[in-house]
């Protein structure tokens, strides 16, 4: 295949990525900047080739096979390296708790424990925008600088609710802050009601994911606030310490 179709079709893959009920024709040739024709191509092959689906006429997402390519070591190890961070943080709060992971503009949920109490937000997506998210925000603020830019450049930034910040330099501030902070809270930018607070996981200086707490935004209180913070925190540090023993070097 020539590079260039090569690329066309590695940002198909993208651009179905997070999508697990599926994107138009339409929205993948926009997206990808292909004209129509040349995406049902691309979108052919790739569902020949099976990487891509078809649940209804028109529609395309990514096939179990597609999702084993970018399932790769890194979150397998993060998975392992957070487990008792998450289940401690998840005891000792009683919300429910998040790992995540970059993927292209958005968080991919690897581990969710949910909550025990009658009020909660139920996990119901296999992923979010990472600008509407307090993971999202986590890790990006510690991304290498021309990556932080690439990502906030290339992203559609999605409002979700009427709380959600789509103003790029306004992200990036944000971004500033959560870097100096070492932490990011977001209130009811992805879902209304919904409050999360999230730290960086590292391996060595790199960041890999996140962890989070997500909780009703009633019960997020002046009073309870710093200790979520530092619960958060410290299970993300506790997760980057057995991550960077467990996996020395980053590949």
């Amino acid at each position: 295949m020539e590079s260039s179709s090569l690329t066309k079709a590695l940002g198909i893959l993208e651009a179905t990525a997070g999508h697990p009920d599926g994107r138009s024709l339409a929205d993948l040739a926009a997206e990808v900047g292909v004209p129509k024709p040349t995406a049902h191509r691309i979108l052919k092959s790739l569902t020949g080739l099976g990487y891509l689906e078809r649940p209804q006429a028109g529609v395309y997402r990514q096939s179990p096979l597609a999702k084993r390519l970018v399932s790769d070591s890194m979150s397998r190890r993060l998975i392992d390296a957070a487990g008792a961070s998450l289940r401690e943080l998840h005891s000792r709060t009683k919300e429910t708790v998040n790992l995540g992971m970059l993927r292209h503009d958005r968080v991919l949920y690897l581990e969710v424990l949910e909550c025990v109490l009658l009020l909660r937000r139920i996990a119901t997506r296999e992923s979010d925008p990472f600008h509407t998210t307090a993971l999202g925000r986590a890790m990006a603020a510690f991304l290498p600088r021309d990556n932080q830019m690439k990502l906030l450049a290339k992203a559609w930034l999605e409002r979700r609710t009427p709380a959600t910040i789509t103003d790029r330099k306004r992200l990036l501030d944000g971004l500033a802050q959560v870097a100096t902070q070492g932490y990011a809270i977001e209130v009811d930018e992805t879902d209304v009601g919904v409050t999360c607070i999230a730290a960086p996981v590292f391996s060595k200086e790199a960041v890999v994911g996140a962890i989070s707490i997500s909780a009703p935004t009633a019960r997020v209180t002046a009073e309870n606030r710093e200790r979520l913070v530092k619960l958060v925190q410290r299970a993300a540090r506790v997760a980057s310490k057995r991550l960077a023993k467990a996996a020395p070097t980053i590949v």
